[in-house]
């Protein structure tokens, strides 16, 4: 196994099974938890792709969130009820670009870890069982449509993209999912579940080798095809939708969105510098300590909901405003001051410093949480972005390099607004 050292003493160990999966683990001395996470580089993007030698495929939306539901069915009794019966407790995720199979546990943790591998490398499909998970699917998303941050966000995407798949729901539309066959889940499930396209995080007070050895004689042998799937991304145009949109929804007080487009452009270290360089800036915007921030709170528009955040990955780019207000076109007026002060030259390198030495200290402080470490190193390693440079790459930027992140990724002629005002709100 390869040891990768991180900052603060701690080391990721990495290797590969002969059937191609990753395996990472991170040692965690004298905790008690064990954490594990079994990842496909699979999501909500992914249903447009292509086998080599094979023609293109299309699927309807929400495949990747439908077979994750399904992953947990067993012939007999529950996938839940046999990891709680070692004292631990199951859970997955799909995003737009993986889908996740995790447990964590105090006792058992061999195993669950089996376990987790057998359970998701079994699919026990039928006509029957996939007719009632559509049901089940169709409640949650008529679920999620009433929720107004999800509405809010929805809709900013989908006036920001025409064609890209990042603009539609995760878990597809009501209409895509009625539309999904068994043929086609099976289709998705053993093209992208290959043990090369996936990736086992491990964190805990483990043995890297033991734990590396575990996995290989344990990994359920299937046929695997090994061929490299290609994702076929729809051309983007350059421009938004529309740049400002209104709903009401049965909410309290206004909501207030505000997103920025970009082209997806950097790989590897790039990348991460990008992803680094927009926190920094962005945290002199929305940062609680930030001027930015005081003087808009003191204005009254906006409250402790008021974030900022930049999603950056190879397939997709953006960055999102967001609050609750009593009034969204004043703060709209004062957020675009602010933004193109900073742009224009009002980002100060005593401030970007400081704001460097509370990054230092939150990535060291984060590698105490299992979860989000295992999420970052997964994320990472799928995207390729190298996680152990991320002090150093922190440590190489500049002032002037945050304020270029923010006067060229922040493009006011790709930008959108979409607010939701209570029901019969009138003004």
């Amino acid at each position: 196994m390869e040891q990768i050292r991180l900052p603060g003493g701690e080391s990721i160990y990495s290797g590969y099974l002969d059937n191609g999966l990753a395996v990472l683990v991170l040692p965690k001395k004298q905790f008690l938890r064990t954490y594990a996470m079994l990842s496909v580089n699979y999501g909500s993007l992914d249903y447009k792709f292509q086998l080599p030698g094979e023609e293109a495929v299309e699927v309807p939306p929400g495949i990747a969130h439908f077979l994750e539901h399904k992953l947990f069915e067993e012939e007999e009794g529950s996938v839940f009820d046999r990891f709680a019966s070692w004292g631990g407790s199951v859970n997955a995720y799909t995003s737009y670009s993986q889908t996740s199979y995790l447990f964590t546990t105090i006792e058992h943790w061999q195993e669950s870890l089996v376990y987790l591998l057998e359970f998701v490398n079994r699919l026990h499909l039928t006509e029957e069982n996939v007719e009632k998970e559509k049901g089940i699917i169709e409640q949650e998303l008529r679920m999620y449509a009433d929720h107004p941050d999800h509405r809010i966000h929805s809709t900013l995407l989908e006036n920001l993209y025409h064609e890209h798949p990042v603009r539609l729901d995760i878990g597809g539309t009501v209409e895509s999912v009625r539309r999904i066959t068994l043929a086609e889940l099976e289709r998705c499930y053993y093209t992208f579940y290959q043990p090369g396209n996936m990736a086992l995080v491990v964190v805990g007070d483990v043995d890297p080798r033991a734990t590396f050895e575990l996995v290989r004689r344990s990994y359920p042998d299937r046929a695997w095809s090994g061929q490299k799937v290609e994702r076929l991304d729809p051309e983007e145009p350059s421009g938004i939708v529309k740049p400002w949109a209104e709903e009401q929804l049965a909410i309290s007080r206004p909501r207030y969105m505000l997103g920025f487009k970009h082209d997806p452009i950097w790989q590897g270290e790039e990348l991460l510098r990008v992803q680094i360089a927009m926190a920094l800036g962005l945290r002199l915007i929305a940062g609680r300590s930030s001027a930015a921030f005081a003087q808009l709170y003191e204005a009254q528009l906006v409250d402790d909901s008021f974030s900022a955040s930049f999603r950056g990955h190879p397939r997709f780019a953006h960055t999102v405003f967001s609050s609750e207000t009593d009034n969204p076109e004043a703060l709209h007026e004062r957020l675009a001051e602010i933004i193109k002060q900073l742009q224009a030259g009002g980002v100060e390198q005593a401030e970007i410093e400081r704001l460097k030495k509370s990054f230092y200290g939150m990535f060291l402080g984060a590698l105490d949480s299992f979860e989000y470490t295992a999420n970052r190193i997964t994320a990472q390693y799928f995207e390729g972005t190298p996680y152990h440079r991320y002090l150093e790459v922190l440590q190489q930027l500049s002032h002037q390099d945050v304020q270029a992140a923010l006067a060229d990724l922040l493009d006011w002629e790709r930008s959108s607004v979409s607010i939701l005002r209570p029901v019969n709100h009138h003004g």
